[in-house]
Order: C-alpha cells, then structure tokens, then sequence
C-alpha cells in the first residue's frame, strides 16, 4: 500500500480533538473502526466543535449513520475501468492514475471511502489472499501505468489522483510527474488535491516548483483543487494558491453537491465568486456519489437542479462556468436542468462512445438521488457494481 512517510502530524484519534465535547469520540469508536479517521491540527482549528450542524465539521466527523446505509463502495464501478495496477481508463483522451491512497484529512463522504477502511478483520471480511481495494487500486510505482499509456496514443490528459498525490514526498512526485511528461502525446497533467484546503502549510514554493517543473508554456500542468465550502478559503489557502499560480500552474476547482454542507444557492455562490475572483476556475460540481456510508449528504435530484439554478441566478459568466454533473458508471452525465415537467441530462463523457451527448429525461417528480433510474429508463444498461 503506497503510504507517505512524511506526513505532516495529523490526528488520528478523536479523542484529542480539542474542543469536541465529552462523550462524542466514545460514541463513534465503532464508525472509526470501520472507516479510519484522520484530520490536520490546522483543518481541525477551522471548526466549532461544539456546533453539530457547522459545515466543516459535517465534512469529518464520523457519524453513526456511516454504518447503517447499504449503498455501494464502488458506486461509479471503478473496477471496471483499471486495466494496470494503479490506472484507469475510462474515457479515451483520459487517463487516471492513481499514485496513494492517503489524503491529509478523509471526508467523510468520499466515493472512494473503500480505501479508508479501518484495519479489524471483525468489520470487514475480504476473501482470503485478495489485496484490499488501495493494494489493487493505487501505486507507488506507475511504470506499468505509464508504459500503458505509451501504448494508447488517444490519452491525452492525464489525471495524478489517489488519495491526494500531494501527500507523496517532494522527490516521488517530482518522478511520477516527469514520467508523465516524457510520454510525447501527453499534452495535459492535471493533478487533483484537497492540500490546499486542509493543509496549506504544505504548499511550499519548493513543492509549487516540482508541480510546475512538469509545465511548459504550451502544455500547462493544472492542479485541481477541491474547495467545498467558503470557508475554506482562508487567508493560509490563499497564499497556497497564489504560491501555486505565481508558479505557472493553471488552478482550477470541483466540489460535490451535500446535503448540510453547501445546499445552499447562497453558499454555493459565495464559494464560486470567491474562486473566480481569486483566478480559480470553476469546473465541476457533482451530485454526491451513493457511496457506502454517506448516505447523509445525498440531496434529491430535482431539488438539486432547482438548488444549482438558482446558484447560477447569483453569478457572473466567470463564475458560473462549472458543470453540474454525475459521475455515473456509464459516464460523465452533465445534469442540463428543467424543461416542462422533465429534468434533462446529457452524456458530457460516456464509456461507450455511442452515447457521447445522448440526451436523457427523467419526470421530476419522480424522487431519486442517483442516476441508475434514470440511465435504465433512457435505455442504457447500468452496470453491475461489485461490492467491496
């Protein structure tokens, strides 16, 4: 499993966070057991632990209810789409690989929450000799990854992910980024990372300059930033994506869509005005992923359509450039709006080529949260999703 020896000091036990009030690590020791816990001391600052609805907070903390839900762990069958250790490949430009399986903070929502699972045997039973999820699906050496795409001249992007590739020490992820970059038809590296909100110390000029020593005028290196809330955006966040602009590395941003954390039109704007205006683009919003255990941040179809209208209402062009879409396991389906009584969807990326910009319909007042209802009803066949 490709771990970070050189992590900044996090807190792993809930028990030492300041300010949470008595009782409420003992009473979730069964979820940390079953999904591990982990925060920075600098994210944990941002928080008032005595407030159960604060937003960050929800971000973090375990709940009970991450026990009770049956959804998937693979709900986007990323299984499907690995064909060497430590890659995927999805769509034909693009390629993902998947360099750890740590991040410096786990949210609780993640739709890879599989990689967080805690290590008691008595919580979840594996067949006997199978890696977990993180020993198949990440590597510390993408050789075999990169030698893929040599072989599939159609990649033309490719996405660093994990975990957060920003948790690798400086030297590796200077290596894993000049391999990449020595695959001539590669023309975009895009490395996804929550550091900057989490852990922004880490974002020294020193690291800046290995993310950008793979960028060149005419084939840039973007970091994608995952900014959920406003509040993340502090004075110590933006100095870290200032530090990684004034590098040349183009900024941009995606965030699910949860219920009790940004369901807000205002909220979402505010989030959006203030990366725009910071030289962060918007890029993607999502409807939260059924992943096992977060339930809880899932919001309705419909009222999620009528919340992003109403978000884009308060913004200008440059702000309102992202697409709201879902990651579903037959596509990337941008979620277009309201049209009569239908709420409207279109492939922006598909698996099967044949369904690039098919239009779908859904009745909104047909209640779900999920896409598989939806893609059934349009003709397309959902794929069976393995559990973990």
């Amino acid at each position: 499993m490709a771990r970070d020896h050189r992590t900044t000091a996090v807190i792993r036990d809930l028990s030492r966070v300041e300010g949470l009030p008595p009782g409420e690590a003992h009473a979730r020791a069964a979820v940390v057991r079953e999904f591990e816990f982990r925060i920075t001391p600098y994210y944990a600052g941002l928080i008032d632990w005595s407030d159960p609805r604060d937003p960050l907070r929800l971000i973090v903390m375990p709940e009970v209810e991450e026990l009770s839900d049956t959804l998937d762990f693979d709900p986007s069958d990323e299984a499907a789409n690995t064909r060497v250790r430590g890659l995927q490949h999805k769509y034909p430009p693009t390629a993902l690989l998947l360099l750890t399986d740590v991040c410096a903070t786990y949210c609780r929502f993640c739709f890879r929450k599989r990689f967080t699972l805690g290590t008691d045997p008595a919580h979840h039973v594996r067949p006997e000799g199978e890696l977990d999820s993180a020993e198949r699906e990440t590597t510390f050496d993408i050789s075999e990854g990169v030698a893929y795409i040599r072989a599939h001249p159609e990649i033309d992007n490719v996405l660093l992910t994990g975990g957060d590739p920003l948790m690798l020490s400086p030297s590796r992820l200077a290596s894993a980024l000049a391999e990449v970059r020595s695959v001539p038809h590669v023309d975009v590296i895009r490395v996804g990372t929550k550091v900057p909100a989490f852990d922004p110390a880490r974002i020294t000029p020193a690291l800046a300059d290995t993310l950008a020593s793979a960028s060149r005028p005419d084939a840039r290196t973007h970091v994608m930033c995952h900014f959920t809330h406003s509040r993340e955006l502090t004075p110590q966040a933006l100095a870290a994506t200032t530090r990684l602009q004034d590098a040349g590395l183009v900024l941009t941003n995606q965030s699910p869509l949860l219920r009790g954390v940004n369901d807000d039109p205002d909220e979402l704007a505010r989030l959006h005005r203030r990366l725009a205006s910071t030289g962060i683009a918007p890029y993607y919003v999502f409807l939260c992923r059924p992943t096992r255990g977060n339930e809880r941040y899932a919001v309705p179809l419909a009222e999620a359509v009528d919340l992003i209208t109403a978000t884009r209402a308060r913004l200008n062009g440059l702000a309102k450039r992202f697409r709201f879409v879902a990651s579903h396991a037959t596509g990337k389906i941008e979620i277009l709006g309201r049209h009569a009584h239908d709420l409207v969807f279109r492939y922006h990326e598909a698996r099967d080529p044949a369904d690039q910009d098919r239009l779908l319909t859904w009745p909104a007042e047909r209640p779900v949260t999920w896409l598989d209802e939806v893609v059934a009803a349009n003709g397309a066949a959902v794929p069976r999703v393995r559990e973990r």
